[in-house]
């Protein structure tokens, strides 16, 4: 796990790299703590200023403090944590369960229209797999800022996005 803080800015592995890989180190791959990592590392780059700024400007154990409190919610990375209520996990349901559905009854019209495709077949995995990663703006990513949910979902579905298509160009070519 401790590979991902290379996303993070120098200067922020230089004063927090250490502390959280000591933090993470110990523990086994999670996707909470991934999503978590990964996350943060869009929030650090998109708001540099902001977040070592207030790291320089604090007092030596405030800055400690803020810097414990912020990891500790690794502790429960995987769990939806205590700030999801029973709304958010609604709301991801519905997401989840709703976009799964239209966006499947949408991939079947097309396919009948079309015929079979190796690029249409690949891309009916994001059928499921795109309203998850959109409710996860309602759990794992809830804490964090709209922009920083944007970038994660959005990247996240243009990565998954280019690895289907690419599976697609291998099987079309075999």
């Amino acid at each position: 796990m401790t590979w991902l803080l290379r996303l993070y800015p120098a200067p922020w592995r230089r004063r927090y790299g250490d502390e959280v890989a000591a933090i993470i180190g110990d523990r086994g791959f999670s996707f909470g703590m991934a999503v978590d990592l990964v996350a943060g590392a869009i929030d650090v780059w998109l708001h540099p200023s902001i977040t070592l700024a207030a790291a320089s400007a604090a007092a030596p154990h405030t800055e400690e403090k803020n810097m414990l409190t912020r990891l500790a919610r690794f502790g429960c990375a995987g769990s939806l944590g205590p700030d999801v209520t029973r709304a958010d996990q609604a709301k991801a349901a519905i997401v989840a369960l709703g976009g799964t559905i239209v966006l499947t009854l949408g991939w079947m019209a097309v396919r009948v229209r079309t015929g079979e495709s190796a690029y249409l077949d690949a891309l009916s995995a994001l059928a499921f797999l795109a309203p998850t990663v959109v409710s996860m703006r309602y759990t794992s990513l809830k804490r964090r800022p709209g922009t920083v949910q944007a970038i994660f979902i959005g990247g996240l579905l243009l990565l998954v996005t280019a690895i289907l298509l690419a599976a697609a160009l291998i099987a079309d070519r075999l």
